[in-house]
């Protein structure tokens, strides 16, 4: 009864005292998976997010679904459900949530926003997420930050299909704490145990220092270890600042053996995140069993009108007496030509062994015109080209958009590639990939999507996460409604 008069108030009251939202998507497909000998098949996938605040407290849950002709790939779960209390200088929460540590080289957690998560060998749908499941406490103090947590990480490579003690078979129990040092330093201490039934129990630690070295210059270090018999440790340290208009971040990382139980640790990747189609599906991704490397890069301002960026970044992996040098060298040029015209051009050189693909060299240019206040129109076109070992192979990519303010978009992307891993038919000595798509938004809190076509797959990266996009060929229908 307590809760109905709750509600009653929250709904009749003149007072905000509660905030209560609603989050859908659905994503509807009909089609086929082109690397599959199946037919056609409708699909459907919905993630349903209820939010509700009183006072203090944030209540939320979750409840995904899939449903496909194959059984063994479709699901109904809840699979978030959780309570958070903020009352001054206290944080407490329970059930499903997110944290990390630091920079990630002990437990990241993270939820990338719109992306679903498909695995090549399971093929059932569900969102990308890695997050928590069970109790904390954080206190944060004028010189002290102190945080204590018990969790079961979510395993997000077993999709919803699989039990709950198959995803979460790994108990996690971390004290984190922070203190604040004159003129703005601060050093944090981090502690992780790691327990499961076919494992004993695993210590690691972290340490971390940061802070400013000038006005306009910034420091981080962060060093960690697993307790054992081999070398088990973490190393990533940064330095950004400015200097009048040029503006530069250099980092270094140095990982041996440390991939943290199911692998729910993220470390800094030190590669950009690129947006462009073939230098993101080109991706270096990060292997923290052996890799060392660093990045600088550099932005600088002319004026209000245009900017250079230049990117470098080495990534060595070692595997016995074996040595794997990932090399990238890139410059983007960005410019103002009017109010209404603007564009951008790019040039990346890299070198892959462990890809196999040597003298990779990409290029591209992605222009904006304006036709109208409202009307603007958005050419693209990149190429790729680098050498395997069975020849070289070509990557182009071709988009055109037309944008009618912010609520209505239209583009057509084409793409082609002679890689040879990638054709199917017999004697044909290149692949199409031809897409259409239609973006709507007639409410500021709804979202339409609709795709018709074959899309091209491969590695996705978003806020220093990578994932695998399949390729899929038909119609794709995305709604994604807020209340």
């Amino acid at each position: 009864m307590r809760i109905f008069q709750i509600l009653l108030i929250c709904f009749t009251s003149q007072y905000a005292i509660c905030q209560f939202s609603l989050i859908n998507l659905t994503e509807v497909q009909v089609g086929r998976l082109p690397d599959e000998n199946t037919p056609s098949f409708v699909s459907l996938y919905d993630r349903f997010v209820i939010n509700y605040r009183i006072g203090d407290f944030k209540l939320s849950a979750t409840a995904e679904s899939y449903v496909s002709p194959i059984a063994n790939r479709n699901y109904a779960a809840l699979s978030q459900a959780g309570i958070t209390y903020r009352k001054k200088r206290w944080t407490v929460k329970l059930g499903n949530f997110y944290e990390t540590i630091g920079r990630g080289l002990l437990i990241r957690s993270f939820e990338i926003q719109g992306a679903l998560l498909e695995d090549f060998g399971f093929r059932s749908r569900n969102y990308f997420h890695r997050d928590h499941l069970g109790g904390l406490v954080k206190y944060k103090g004028k010189k002290w930050n102190v945080s204590a947590m018990y969790s079961q990480v979510l395993n997000n490579t077993l999709p919803p299909t699989f039990e709950r003690d198959q995803r979460r078979n790994q108990s996690v129990y971390t004290l984190a704490a922070q203190y604040k040092l004159p003129k703005r330093h601060k050093i944090g201490v981090s502690y992780v145990a790691i327990q499961d039934e076919r494992i004993d129990l695993q210590h690691l630690y972290s340490a971390s220092l940061t802070g400013p070295i000038a006005k306009a210059l910034n420091y981080y270090v962060e060093f960690a270890n697993a307790q054992s018999d081999i070398n088990n440790n973490a190393l990533y340290a940064g330095i950004n600042g400015f200097i009048g208009d040029l503006s530069f971040n250099i980092e270094y990382k140095n990982y041996q053996d440390f991939i943290i139980g199911n692998g729910y640790n993220e470390p800094p990747a030190l590669i950009k995140q690129q947006t462009y189609r073939t230098l993101n599906r080109s991706v270096h991704v990060t292997n923290p069993l052996d890799e060392s490397g660093y990045q600088i890069d550099l932005f600088y301002t002319f004026g209000e009108s245009s900017s250079l960026n230049v990117n470098h970044a080495l990534a060595r992996n070692e595997f016995g007496s074996r040595t794997f040098d990932f090399r990238e060298y890139f410059v983007e040029w960005r410019s103002t030509l009017s109010k209404s015209h603007e564009y951008k051009v790019f040039f990346d050189f890299a070198q892959d062994p462990f890809k196999r693909e040597s003298q990779r060299i990409s290029v591209g240019t992605y222009w904006e015109f304006g036709l109208d206040d409202k009307l603007r129109l958005l050419p693209q076109v990149e190429y790729q080209t680098f050498v395997r070992p069975e020849g070289r192979v070509e990557n182009k990519s071709y988009a055109l958009a037309l944008q009618a303010g912010k609520n209505v978009a239209v583009s057509l992307v084409v793409e082609s590639t002679t890689d040879p891993f990638l054709i199917f038919d017999e004697g044909a000595a290149e692949r199409w990939y031809v897409g259409g798509s239609l973006r709507v938004k007639p409410h500021n809190r709804h979202t339409l999507n609709i795709f018709l076509g074959e899309r091209r797959g491969g590695p996705l990266c978003s806020a220093g996460v990578c994932y695998e996009i399949l390729d899929f060929q038909g119609l794709e229908v995305r709604w994604t409604g807020r209340f």
